[in-house]
């Protein structure tokens, strides 16, 4: 079913206004006078659903009764261990000027993307949408979503604005070992919590779900790890650290980063059931950040959640065939975003970060040194897939 409901508006200025929005422009935070545009791809027959509807409060008692251990233990092992980690709930210092360009970052990034919304719609989530077995959509808003924050950050690694957090030692390897001992655990403990679908082995299988996404492209392997680590030092470097130095407590700014990262940029482009699961996640990501205060293992570890096909088929099923998808995901999403939580808390009391938390820099300058010119080919990766992008977006909109 699709709903295409829009204003004549000349080509031209419709290419000019997408060009500028890929390029993160200023002039794009200015709302479109576009009729919103929401498309919505079909779903599987068996459960005719999209964005979580029907909405209802209804869940599965056997999911209730697992998640409810699951959320008793976290509490208790967050309980014991919290009081050591005084700069997870409490500051001696807030300082409003600092924290204020992390939060205006954040702003003009949910502009952005409504700006993209307001132009081209609400899409499924490519994954989201192979999972369900249907063709993946364009999802423009998503594109511009996932390649102006990795921009804007490679932009600001070349230009001298801001480091590049990766420490490049014995301890930083250490901590990038949890993202896979992470998504082992997790995919488990989401099979457990859903046992009215079937689960094979291979479903939760990473070297099986590697293979099935990569095993024919490594270089596209590379280039999609680049691609994450990229966007990961916009979240952390850019919005995590200057929060957390400026006097934040870190669960307060991962509860900010997942709410307008996650729930809301992630909602306007693909749908309430992609906003709850990138909420959990972006939660995730900033505590994991906390511990390492490097940019590797959260990478490592939106690397990975971009690699698991298999496992996303069947979770994706387990979503659609309950009784209220929506209500589902968010009991899902809180349980591990609980378990997370308590999880990093206990690692928090027992290994070092891998390297302090890093200042912006004073910028700009001329590229110099690996990072810089790493930033530099960056921007040039990603600036030629947004000219690719705003060129399709321009032909469709030819066509149509």
């Amino acid at each position: 079913l699709q709903c295409r409901l829009q204003r004549s508006e000349p080509r031209m200025h419709m290419l000019l206004r997408f060009c500028l929005l890929a390029c993160t422009s200023a002039s794009a935070l200015t709302p479109s006078p576009r009729t919103p545009v929401i498309r919505m791809a079909a779903a599987r027959a068996t459960a005719p659903v999209f964005d979580g509807k029907p909405y209802s409060a209804e869940v599965l008692p056997a999911t209730v009764g697992r998640s409810s251990a699951v959320l008793a233990g976290s509490a208790a092992l967050f309980a014991a261990c919290v009081p050591g980690l005084p700069d997870w709930w409490s500051t001696a210092s807030l300082d409003p000027g600092a924290c204020s360009v992390p939060l205006l970052t954040m702003a003009a990034s949910s502009a952005l993307v409504a700006a993209g919304w307001s132009a081209c719609g609400t899409d499924l989530h490519p994954i989201t949408a192979k999972a369900r077995g249907v063709t993946p959509p364009k999802s423009y808003t998503f594109q511009l979503l996932g390649l102006s924050a990795p921009l804007l950050a490679s932009a600001a690694v070349a230009s001298g604005w801001q480091p590049l957090p990766v420490a490049g030692s014995g301890v930083e390897l250490a901590h990038a070992v949890l993202p896979f001992a992470l998504w082992s655990i997790d995919v488990r403990l989401l099979r457990w919590l859903n046992p009215h679908v079937s689960w094979s082995e291979e479903s939760v299988s990473l070297p099986a779900n590697y293979a099935a996404e990569h095993g024919d492209s490594p270089v596209g392997a590379v280039l999609a790890c680049v691609g994450v680590v990229a966007f990961e030092v916009y979240v952390q470097q850019l919005l995590a650290a200057p929060l957390t130095l400026g006097g934040c407590p870190v669960l307060g700014s991962a509860s900010l980063i997942a709410l307008t990262a996650g729930l809301l940029n992630h909602a306007l482009a693909n749908g309430l059931l992609n906003g709850l699961l990138c909420a959990e996640f972006y939660w995730t990501v900033s505590l994991m950040f906390g511990l390492s205060n490097s940019v590797l293992p959260v990478g490592i570890y939106h690397h990975l959640m971009y690699s698991m096909p298999t496992f996303v088929t069947r979770y994706q099923l387990a979503v659609d065939e309950a009784p209220s998808p929506a209500a589902h995901t968010l009991l899902l999403h809180a349980t591990l975003a609980a378990w997370h939580c308590a999880a990093f808390a206990a690692v928090a009391r027992l290994a070092p970060p891998a390297m302090p938390l890093l200042a912006p820099l004073d910028g700009p300058s001329v590229p110099a040194g690996a990072a810089a010119w790493a930033g530099l080919a960056c921007v040039g990766l990603f600036g030629f897939a947004a000219a690719s992008i705003a060129s399709d977006y321009a032909r469709g909109e030819e066509a149509a």
